[in-house]
Protein backbone atom coordinates (compact mmCIF):
# COMPACT_ATOMS: atom_id res chain seq x y z
CA UNK A 1 0.00 0.00 0.00
CA UNK A 2 2.84 2.11 0.67
CA UNK A 3 4.06 1.57 -2.49
CA UNK A 4 1.39 2.07 -3.96
CA UNK A 5 1.02 6.02 -2.81
CA UNK A 6 4.57 6.62 -3.36
CA UNK A 7 4.31 5.76 -7.08
CA UNK A 8 1.32 7.77 -7.21
CA UNK A 9 3.11 10.32 -5.86
CA UNK A 10 6.37 10.24 -8.06
CA UNK A 11 3.97 9.44 -11.11
CA UNK A 12 2.79 12.77 -10.54
CA UNK A 13 5.86 14.83 -10.70
CA UNK A 14 6.34 15.21 -14.67
CA UNK A 15 3.05 16.57 -14.49
CA UNK A 16 3.61 19.08 -11.53
CA UNK A 17 6.87 20.33 -13.49
CA UNK A 18 5.29 20.85 -16.49
CA UNK A 19 1.93 22.73 -15.03
CA UNK A 20 5.06 24.43 -12.92
CA UNK A 21 6.59 25.81 -16.47
CA UNK A 22 3.90 26.97 -18.55
CA UNK A 23 2.53 28.69 -14.95
CA UNK A 24 5.89 30.82 -15.33
CA UNK A 25 6.02 31.06 -19.06
CA UNK A 26 2.24 32.82 -18.07
CA UNK A 27 3.92 35.20 -15.63
CA UNK A 28 6.82 36.37 -17.61
CA UNK A 29 3.92 36.97 -20.16
CA UNK A 30 2.49 38.93 -18.24
CA UNK A 31 5.51 40.74 -17.43
CA UNK A 32 6.66 41.84 -20.64
CA UNK A 33 3.25 42.63 -21.68
CA UNK A 34 3.08 45.02 -18.77
CA UNK A 35 6.61 46.09 -20.17
CA UNK A 36 5.67 46.54 -23.38
CA UNK A 37 2.64 48.99 -22.27
CA UNK A 38 4.30 50.99 -20.70
CA UNK A 39 6.86 51.39 -22.90
CA UNK A 40 3.90 52.23 -25.71
CA UNK A 41 2.38 54.48 -23.06
CA UNK A 42 5.92 56.39 -21.94
CA UNK A 43 6.64 56.76 -26.00
CA UNK A 44 2.74 58.34 -26.61
CA UNK A 45 3.40 60.25 -23.56
CA UNK A 46 6.67 61.61 -24.83
CA UNK A 47 5.60 62.77 -28.64
CA UNK A 48 2.28 64.25 -27.25
CA UNK A 49 4.21 66.38 -25.15
CA UNK A 50 6.61 67.08 -27.87
CA UNK A 51 3.75 67.74 -30.58
CA UNK A 52 2.07 70.49 -28.02
CA UNK A 53 5.71 72.09 -27.07
CA UNK A 54 5.93 72.88 -31.01
CA UNK A 55 2.70 74.33 -31.27
CA UNK A 56 3.57 76.56 -28.64
CA UNK A 57 6.49 77.27 -30.30
CA UNK A 58 5.23 77.46 -33.66
CA UNK A 59 2.62 79.92 -32.57
CA UNK A 60 5.19 82.39 -30.90
CA UNK A 61 7.17 82.08 -34.43
CA UNK A 62 4.10 83.20 -35.89
CA UNK A 63 3.27 85.75 -34.14
CA UNK A 64 7.21 87.19 -34.52
CA UNK A 65 7.16 86.44 -38.56
CA UNK A 66 3.94 88.59 -38.62
CA UNK A 67 5.81 91.60 -37.48
CA UNK A 68 8.84 91.03 -39.41
CA UNK A 69 6.82 90.82 -42.28
CA UNK A 70 4.77 94.29 -41.89
CA UNK A 71 7.91 96.00 -40.70
CA UNK A 72 10.21 94.66 -43.63
CA UNK A 73 6.97 96.09 -45.91
CA UNK A 74 6.94 99.18 -44.41
CA UNK A 75 10.62 99.51 -44.55
CA UNK A 76 10.87 99.11 -48.60
CA UNK A 77 8.47 101.67 -48.81
CA UNK A 78 10.36 103.94 -46.53
CA UNK A 79 13.67 103.38 -48.16
CA UNK A 80 12.17 104.07 -51.71
CA UNK A 81 11.09 107.57 -50.42
CA UNK A 82 14.53 108.10 -49.28
CA UNK A 83 16.35 107.00 -52.20
CA UNK A 84 13.60 109.20 -54.29
CA UNK A 85 14.00 112.35 -52.49
CA UNK A 86 17.91 111.70 -52.75
CA UNK A 87 17.67 112.01 -56.53
CA UNK A 88 14.83 114.78 -56.39
CA UNK A 89 17.14 116.90 -54.33
CA UNK A 90 19.89 116.24 -56.68
CA UNK A 91 18.23 117.17 -59.74
CA UNK A 92 16.85 120.23 -58.19
CA UNK A 93 20.38 121.42 -57.33
CA UNK A 94 21.57 120.35 -61.20
CA UNK A 95 18.76 122.39 -62.73
CA UNK A 96 17.75 125.12 -60.25
CA UNK A 97 19.62 128.09 -59.22
CA UNK A 98 16.96 129.16 -56.26
CA UNK A 99 14.84 127.31 -54.93
CA UNK A 100 12.68 127.85 -52.43
CA UNK A 101 12.74 126.64 -48.54
CA UNK A 102 9.44 125.07 -48.66
CA UNK A 103 10.19 123.13 -51.51
CA UNK A 104 13.55 121.71 -50.48
CA UNK A 105 12.45 121.17 -46.83
CA UNK A 106 10.77 117.78 -47.13
CA UNK A 107 13.22 116.18 -49.18
CA UNK A 108 15.67 117.29 -46.69
CA UNK A 109 14.08 115.75 -43.82
CA UNK A 110 13.51 112.12 -46.11
CA UNK A 111 17.45 112.63 -46.52
CA UNK A 112 18.66 113.43 -43.64
CA UNK A 113 16.83 110.76 -41.91
CA UNK A 114 17.46 107.00 -41.12
CA UNK A 115 15.48 104.00 -39.94
CA UNK A 116 16.84 100.05 -40.66
CA UNK A 117 15.11 97.15 -39.82
CA UNK A 118 15.49 95.56 -36.35
CA UNK A 119 14.42 91.95 -36.79
CA UNK A 120 12.14 90.49 -33.52
CA UNK A 121 13.61 86.93 -33.19
CA UNK A 122 12.33 86.36 -29.50
CA UNK A 123 10.88 83.11 -30.24
CA UNK A 124 13.56 81.42 -32.37
CA UNK A 125 16.59 82.43 -29.74
CA UNK A 126 14.15 80.70 -27.21
CA UNK A 127 13.84 77.66 -29.65
CA UNK A 128 17.19 77.41 -30.03
CA UNK A 129 17.88 77.45 -25.66
CA UNK A 130 15.24 74.87 -24.72
CA UNK A 131 14.90 72.18 -27.64
CA UNK A 132 16.63 73.37 -30.70
CA UNK A 133 15.62 73.29 -34.43
CA UNK A 134 15.29 69.93 -34.10
CA UNK A 135 12.12 70.22 -32.00
CA UNK A 136 10.59 71.45 -35.82
CA UNK A 137 9.72 68.34 -37.45
CA UNK A 138 9.08 69.91 -40.95
CA UNK A 139 12.46 69.65 -42.89
CA UNK A 140 11.99 72.79 -45.22
CA UNK A 141 10.35 74.82 -41.79
CA UNK A 142 13.70 74.28 -40.00
CA UNK A 143 15.52 75.03 -43.09
CA UNK A 144 13.92 78.57 -44.08
CA UNK A 145 14.48 79.67 -40.28
CA UNK A 146 17.60 78.49 -40.06
CA UNK A 147 18.22 80.78 -43.32
CA UNK A 148 16.23 83.93 -41.70
CA UNK A 149 18.67 83.47 -39.37
CA UNK A 150 22.12 83.72 -41.47
CA UNK A 151 20.85 86.61 -43.53
CA UNK A 152 19.98 88.65 -40.40
CA UNK A 153 24.32 88.57 -39.68
CA UNK A 154 25.24 89.25 -43.20
CA UNK A 155 23.72 92.97 -43.39
CA UNK A 156 26.50 94.96 -45.70
CA UNK A 157 24.51 97.18 -47.45
CA UNK A 158 23.09 98.28 -44.40
CA UNK A 159 26.40 99.17 -42.72
CA UNK A 160 27.18 100.76 -46.02
CA UNK A 161 24.72 103.13 -45.92
CA UNK A 162 24.61 103.98 -42.56
CA UNK A 163 28.25 105.30 -42.63
CA UNK A 164 27.63 106.90 -45.31
CA UNK A 165 24.34 108.43 -43.87
CA UNK A 166 27.02 109.61 -40.25
CA UNK A 167 29.33 111.33 -42.60
CA UNK A 168 26.16 112.78 -43.98
CA UNK A 169 25.04 113.89 -40.99
CA UNK A 170 28.69 114.95 -39.66
CA UNK A 171 29.33 116.85 -42.70
CA UNK A 172 26.30 118.77 -42.98
CA UNK A 173 23.46 118.73 -40.45
CA UNK A 174 25.06 122.33 -39.24
CA UNK A 175 24.03 123.96 -42.52
CA UNK A 176 20.36 122.94 -42.31
CA UNK A 177 19.31 126.23 -40.18
CA UNK A 178 17.94 123.58 -37.62
CA UNK A 179 18.62 126.74 -34.83
CA UNK A 180 16.04 128.82 -37.16
CA UNK A 181 13.60 125.78 -37.25
CA UNK A 182 13.97 125.70 -33.67
CA UNK A 183 13.17 129.56 -32.72
CA UNK A 184 10.40 129.61 -35.50
CA UNK A 185 12.92 132.43 -37.32
CA UNK A 186 10.62 133.51 -40.79
CA UNK A 187 14.24 134.21 -41.99
CA UNK A 188 14.70 130.45 -43.32
CA UNK A 189 17.13 130.40 -45.42
CA UNK A 190 16.66 129.12 -49.20
CA UNK A 191 19.32 126.40 -48.92
CA UNK A 192 20.74 127.42 -52.07
CA UNK A 193 24.50 126.91 -50.82
CA UNK A 194 23.59 124.06 -49.64
CA UNK A 195 22.23 122.47 -52.91
CA UNK A 196 25.60 124.11 -54.98
CA UNK A 197 27.71 122.36 -52.93
CA UNK A 198 29.80 119.33 -54.90
CA UNK A 199 30.40 117.32 -52.01
CA UNK A 200 26.69 117.76 -50.75
CA UNK A 201 25.81 116.44 -54.19
CA UNK A 202 28.14 113.64 -54.33
CA UNK A 203 25.94 112.14 -50.89
CA UNK A 204 22.80 112.63 -52.77
CA UNK A 205 23.93 110.37 -55.69
CA UNK A 206 25.20 108.04 -52.91
CA UNK A 207 22.89 107.89 -50.61
CA UNK A 208 20.19 107.23 -53.56
CA UNK A 209 22.22 104.54 -54.56
CA UNK A 210 22.46 102.74 -51.32
CA UNK A 211 19.04 103.26 -50.13
CA UNK A 212 17.79 101.49 -53.18
CA UNK A 213 20.38 98.75 -52.01
CA UNK A 214 18.86 98.47 -49.09
CA UNK A 215 15.67 98.44 -50.33
CA UNK A 216 16.52 95.54 -52.41
CA UNK A 217 17.90 93.47 -49.10
CA UNK A 218 15.01 94.07 -47.61
CA UNK A 219 13.25 92.54 -50.41
CA UNK A 220 15.47 89.64 -49.89
CA UNK A 221 14.66 89.57 -45.89
CA UNK A 222 11.32 89.70 -46.50
CA UNK A 223 10.94 86.81 -49.34
CA UNK A 224 12.11 84.83 -46.80
CA UNK A 225 10.42 85.91 -43.83
CA UNK A 226 7.12 85.47 -45.74
CA UNK A 227 7.76 81.57 -46.79
CA UNK A 228 8.84 81.10 -43.19
CA UNK A 229 5.31 82.80 -42.21
CA UNK A 230 3.65 80.63 -44.74
CA UNK A 231 5.20 77.25 -43.72
CA UNK A 232 4.84 78.26 -39.96
CA UNK A 233 0.76 78.74 -40.89
CA UNK A 234 0.76 75.75 -42.68
CA UNK A 235 2.05 73.76 -39.48
CA UNK A 236 -0.09 75.32 -36.86
CA UNK A 237 -2.82 73.43 -35.50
Amino acid sequence: MVQRQLSRVFGALPRLRKDTAWWAVGEISIVAVGVLIAFALNAWWTEREALRAEQIHLRSLVTDFEQNVGSLEALIQRQERVAKASVDLLRLARTERAVSSDRVRPLLGQVFSSVRFEPVMGAYDALLNSAGLTLIRDDDLRSSLAAFAARMKGRYSERFSDELYFSLIRDFAGRLGIGDEVLADPKLSSFSSLLADAKFQEYLALRHTAEREVASQYRGFLEVAQQVLADLRAQVK
